[in-house]
């Protein structure tokens, strides 16, 4: 999976635009092997960013969607890149934890793209897309570039839009039960932007014949800080010590019942763009924009 730039909207062909401040609008691609297919999940800032509450919902959103069309499988391979405000950091570990730990695969692997690594499939398939959106000169608001991707002949791209209700509070839930650290079971430190592979459920081992033997590890994760299933793991449990909550979805709940604000004048220059270029639908989108004093960070 894999966040593609975000996409300034709304699009103009006028010098103005140039230097207008405009509204984002996110795409997180993951992109299936299974199927060949890259699942395109859009959303303007108003509904979401690009932090573990957006990533870890959209994947459950996918893997739930895949169960239903696809059937079950035992093992889950995760690849992503090493951004640490997108895919490497904690939560998505304790949300790979927890997928395991409730009976939804018995294995579960998370991989990172090492640094300086050529373009992913999801990188491929972004340069397509945006080939395509770069023929259309105007993008009215944000809901239009999905519109545009769904109505394009491009293969293997399945899109969605993205709602309120899809963006759960995966922070505050994951938080009863788990903790972060930084330090593995023989109380040795590490540093999690070097970890190249995390293993959770079944994983290999070396054993004293130097063969690679496959171990059920429910109690801990496996961590490996290269691509290489015969170097010695580190154990690390990211489970609180004390006794939490258990995780039940009812406690699961959105982000947010409304959509965020953006800065005044964000809004004020994509209100002057839609008065001047676009159709009045759009103008009274973003009339309808609320709104975030830059000063004094009120509503």
């Amino acid at each position: 999976m894999d966040f593609h730039k975000s996409l300034a909207t709304p699009k103009v062909s006028s010098q103005d635009w140039y230097y207008s401040k405009k509204l984002r609008t996110n795409l997180l691609g993951i992109y299936c092997a299974n199927d060949d297919t890259i699942n395109c999940f859009l959303y303007d800032e108003t509904t979401g960013g690009v932090g573990p509450n957006e990533a870890i919902s959209l994947l459950d959103y996918l893997l739930t969607d895949l169960e239903s069309r696809l059937g079950c499988h035992d093992q889950l391979i995760i690849w992503c890149d090493n951004s640490p405000a997108h895919f490497k950091e904690c939560y998505l570990f304790f949300y790979m934890d927890d997928l395991v730990k409730k009976g939804k695969f018995l294995r579960a692997d998370l991989k990172f793209l090492l640094e300086g690594h050529s373009y992913s499939i999801c990188d491929r398939r972004f340069g397509s897309i945006q080939r395509l959106f770069d023929t259309h000169e105007v993008i009215e608001f944000p809901r239009q570039w999905a519109i545009v991707l769904e109505r394009s002949h491009l293969k293997d791209v399945r899109t969605y839009w993205v709602t309120l209700n899809m963006i759960k509070d995966y922070k505050s839930f994951l938080k009863m039960q788990y903790i972060s650290r930084n330090e593995d079971l023989d109380g040795e430190k590490f540093e999690v932007r070097g970890i190249a592979w995390l293993n959770f459920g079944y994983g290999e081992l070396v054993n004293e014949n130097g063969e690679l033997k496959l171990v059920h590890h429910p109690e801990s994760v496996f961590l490996r800080f290269r691509m290489d299933p015969k170097a010695q793991p580190r154990r690390v449990s990211f489970i609180k010590k004390r006794q939490v909550t258990k995780l039940m979805p009812e406690l699961l709940t959105p982000f947010s019942q409304e959509a965020r604000p953006v800065k005044k004048s964000v809004k004020d220059f994509c209100v002057k763009l839609a008065q001047k270029y676009l159709a009045e639908n759009a103008v009274h989108f973003y009339q309808s924009l609320r709104v975030i004093d830059e000063d004094s960070d009120t509503e």
